[in-house]
């Protein structure tokens, strides 16, 4: 059996705990190629320099067509078209847009007042965790504040809100690569694609018929100097609100809350100076990144880096 590689091992769940060894291991190699021909690139200037190569796609109809297969119109379930972040420029730059003028109107302050009586009793799931083997604070706090939080922003209502803690992971673990091969985690993302764009598509209706205050209102009737979002583009990013926004807040809370354990120090500062928290979630950001790949992308003509030619395709 072959030895895995470097970049095998940090996939390994057995080394997630500390990957970093791994990480500085893999950086003395800034471009791996891997068995199935993939390349690895580590180093921040040459990541740098590829996300901003016209040359490199994140269009998944070209990571499609590279694989030998013919992409279809519309890939993915009907009514759930890729999210923007699957598309390249100018059509990416164009809904990113689009998609932050609801922000606007919707500024966090505005979450402020349903904050305090949703995280006291989370506290007091945390005071009895510590009488316990095993902490809870991931499924107490970090696991279902973001899904309620989102829920919240789009105006999803409040008994629908487990089914959408179900459906994000789903979305999640199917971008995991050792969750089983290309074909199953595929076979499995699009059975959830299909599901949650029934789902927002409903949702959508209820929202058209009476807007309110919500993101998920405010894409559906914005007619901005750029135009509006399409029915299906208005799904998509929703449904990429839930599964982005989901997964990389819940492990930015639980990594954050593990790592100012692991420094009383820095968390004793915290609690006599709360004003630091949000240089705090900065540097957490940093220090523990919660997303710690990027997606796919494929190269549309061969790129010199780092002294490694990645061929197109």
């Amino acid at each position: 059996m072959a030895q895995a590689s470097i970049f095998e091992q940090i996939l390994d769940p057995a080394n997630r705990a500390n990957p970093y060894p791994l990480y500085a291991e893999l950086r003395k190699t800034p471009v791996a190629r891997e068995a199935d021909g993939t390349y690895i690139v580590s180093t921040y200037d040459e990541i740098v320099a590829l996300l901003h190569d016209p040359r490199v796609s994140s269009d998944i109809r070209n990571l499609v067509r590279q694989a030998g297969a013919t992409p279809s119109p519309q890939e993915g379930p009907p009514g759930l078209p890729e999210p923007f972040i699957r598309r390249d420029p100018p059509d990416h730059d164009r809904l990113r847009k689009l998609a932050m003028r609801p922000f606007g109107r919707t500024p966090p302050d505005a979450l402020m007042p349903f904050v305090p009586g949703w995280s006291r009793p989370r506290r007091a799931c945390l005071t009895r965790s510590r009488a316990r083997t095993k902490s809870t604070s991931s499924d107490d706090v970090a696991y279902p504040f973001p899904v309620t939080v989102i829920c919240k922003l789009l105006g999803v209502p409040r008994e629908d809100e487990a089914r959408f803690h179900e459906l994000a992971d789903a979305g999640v673990e199917t971008l995991d690569p050792t969750t089983g091969t290309i074909e199953q985690r595929k076979a499995k993302r699009d059975r959830t694609k299909a599901e949650l764009g029934q789902y927002l598509a409903a949702l959508a209706d209820a929202h058209l018929r009476q807007p309110g205050g919500d993101l998920l209102s405010g894409f559906l009737t914005d007619n901005g100097p750029d135009g509006r979002m399409s029915r299906e583009e208005v799904l998509s990013t929703a449904a990429l609100l839930l599964v982005a926004g989901h997964e990389t807040t819940v492990n930015l809370i639980a990594n954050g809350m593990l790592t100012l354990l692991r420094h009383p120090g820095v968390f004793e500062r915290l609690r006599r100076e709360p004003e630091l928290s949000i240089p705090l979630v900065e540097e957490l950001l940093r220090y523990e990144p919660p997303v710690q790949f990027l997606p796919d992308r494929v190269t549309l003509a061969d790129i010199d880096i780092a002294g490694t030619t990645i061929p197109q395709g």
